[in-house]
């Protein structure tokens, strides 16, 4: 099961990379910015120069498998913005298939103006972007079936409203599948007082894998997947690093399948993972936690619902410190299967947490005693990348790689 939904993302990846166009055109912000796009034939390239360009727009026009229509900046470093000043639309909205959006630069907005709004379309790519003060969603994807969505390299900053939505909340109007979450960088969610603010949400029955992303000082979840209610589909969480949540947990599973693995979730209101069984659905089963790192978080290392859980969970390999009189890991209960986990509560583990430097030092007492299963969800890899050793060092980092920094990672 995980062995595909993981090739799927690495199908995305080599589908973005190979997907060159063979036809690029230059305008400036004096040009139809949206004309231009919609102009645009399968293939083709528009280069946008540095400047202001004036939105609202709506792309119609994409193009196909192999061949999508790309907007692209031509200099990163000097990034054409995307302005719209009204409240009635949204900066960008997708209305086609296979269209990437590159190197754009989005915000400030108005009041539940989003920056880029995906209403049908599959082979969808948004990367390397970056967000600042909005007021609506970066990203959004939530009102009809979208497939072979990728969202990579994107930062964004100071949004009052969740950083990115993906999938309808019933779980039956809409839902994204296929979808690629990575190294994007999201600082900053102050959501309104009866909105909840997450860093990145997938609802229920839509399905991703979301890897490698900073997520930092949000109101709600950095990260929560709501799971599914067919059990031959899973989310990955693997690899991200989530610190600072005001209101939650860094990451929250609201329902499996699910693989949470190699994540660093630090100092959060609630737990460091979350698992929650939303609305009573019973969908906490096949969940699978396995070699983070979770410190300092308020209410525990990691939290499992009271009524337990309705199929398996394992809980392999954890590092957990919490705060003192604050429970670590959840208490023994039919279906959970902990091991391996190692309590850095009493002694210390790390190198220097208060450095971001989770990587255990010579004679931590992270190293070696976990345990390994001979299955296609047990890493290879920890938080880095780093090949793991034959020993089982405990939690998301295997060896000294010093502070994680706060940006798009590495």
């Amino acid at each position: 099961m995980l062995g595909r939904t993981a090739a799927a993302g690495t199908m995305l990846v080599l589908f973005a990379l190979a997907a060159s166009p063979s036809v690029a055109r230059e305008i400036g912000p004096e040009a139809d910015f949206c004309g231009e796009i919609n102009r645009l034939a399968p293939g083709e390239e528009l280069v946008l120069t540095p400047g202001d360009y004036q939105g609202p727009c709506v792309i119609r026009r994409g193009g196909t498998p192999g061949a999508p229509i790309v907007v692209t900046a031509k200099d990163l470093g000097d990034r054409p913005r995307i302005v719209y000043h009204g409240v009635d639309a949204n900066v960008i909205e997708i209305r086609a298939s296979h269209v990437t959006l590159r190197g754009l630069q989005f915000g400030p907005t108005g009041a539940d103006v989003d920056g880029v709004r995906i209403f049908v379309g599959n082979g969808i790519t948004i990367e390397h972007c970056e967000f600042t003060g909005l007021e609506g969603i970066a990203v959004v994807a939530n009102h009809t079936s979208v497939r072979g969505l990728t969202v990579r390299g994107n930062v964004v900053r100071d949004t009052k409203a969740t950083a990115m939505y993906f999938g309808c909340h019933n779980g039956l109007t809409c839902t994204v599948s296929d979808l690629l979450i990575e190294h994007n960088y999201i600082h900053g969610v102050q959501a309104p007082k009866d909105s909840v603010g997450y860093g990145m949400e997938v609802k229920l029955n839509s399905t991703a894998v979301i890897r490698d992303n900073v997520v930092v000082n949000t109101k709600g979840p950095g990260i929560m997947v709501y799971g599914a209610q067919d059990t031959s589909t899973a989310s990955l969480v693997e690899r991200n690093f989530v610190m600072g949540s005001r209101e939650s947990s860094g990451i929250v599973v609201g329902g499996g399948p699910a693989y949470v693995r190699n994540n660093v979730s630090v100092l959060n209101s609630e737990a460091g993972i979350g698992v929650e069984d939303y609305h009573r659905r019973g969908l906490i089963r096949e969940i699978y936690v396995i070699y983070n790192t979770l410190y300092g978080n308020g209410e525990g290392g990691i939290l499992l619902p009271d009524r337990g859980v309705q199929g398996t969970a394992m809980i392999l390999n954890n590092a957990v410190h919490s705060p003192s009189g604050v429970s670590r890991l959840p208490k023994p209960s039919a279906g959970v299967q902990m091991l391996g986990n190692v309590d850095c509560s009493s002694a210390p583990c790390f190198r220097n947490p208060e450095a971001r430097d989770f990587s255990p030092f010579p004679g931590s007492p992270l190293i070696g005693p976990g345990v390994l299963q001979v299955e296609p969800w047990f890493p290879k890899d920890d938080f880095f990348g780093t090949r793991r050793g034959p020993l089982a060092t405990v939690g998301a980092i295997e060896r000294p790689s010093g502070p994680i920094p706060l940006g798009i990672k590495p």
